[in-house]
């Protein structure tokens, strides 16, 4: 008897880690994502170059190898973080020009947190709202980015940073 419940228990335990994994394999958001745009939505000028560009990875000459992995447990991690020192300003008061001043990060930045998935199609990381398809993530970090007067004596507006990823 005791053999016929051995069995039955370790089938059960079977069946019950084969099913969740199957599932999880159907998350969208699970497996690793790689950071294609970074972008405070505005047009803006490096080393005195115009451009109407608005993603910054295009431009930077910093190196960008983010990639963040999700997995099905409700964690996130990025071995090579995207993050320059990054200062935004309005060319002068009367235009709609803006100044990146970049300087580039040295080393590397990782990270290691939980994220919150709030159904098939959003997610909470690090204060972001994020929404996801099968191949594409995009997280948005409101008001995350100060824009100075062109003396950095002023914060004259914060903007939301936009940040968008492609499925590996």
């Amino acid at each position: 008897m005791k053999i016929i419940f051995r069995l039955l228990f370790i089938t059960a335990c079977f069946i019950i880690s084969f099913g969740c994994s199957d599932n999880n394999n159907k998350n969208p958001i699970v497996g690793t994502w790689e950071l294609v745009s970074w972008t405070v939505d505005i047009p803006f000028e490096i080393e005195n170059k115009v451009t109407t560009n608005l993603n910054f990875l295009e431009k930077t000459t910093c190196k960008v190898n983010e990639t963040l992995t999700f997995d099905h447990l409700g964690n996130v991690t990025s071995e090579d973080t995207f993050s320059p020192k990054i200062t935004i300003r309005l060319k002068d008061d009367l235009s709609n020009n803006y100044i990146i001043d970049e300087i580039c990060a040295e080393g590397i930045i990782g990270f290691s947190t939980e994220y919150l998935q709030i159904d098939d199609k959003n997610i909470e990381l690090n204060g972001a709202k994020g929404v996801f398809t099968a191949r594409e993530l995009t997280l948005v970090y409101a008001n995350a980015i100060k824009i100075y007067n062109e003396a950095l004596t002023e914060i004259i507006d914060n903007k939301d940073l936009t940040l968008v990823y492609s499925k590996k």
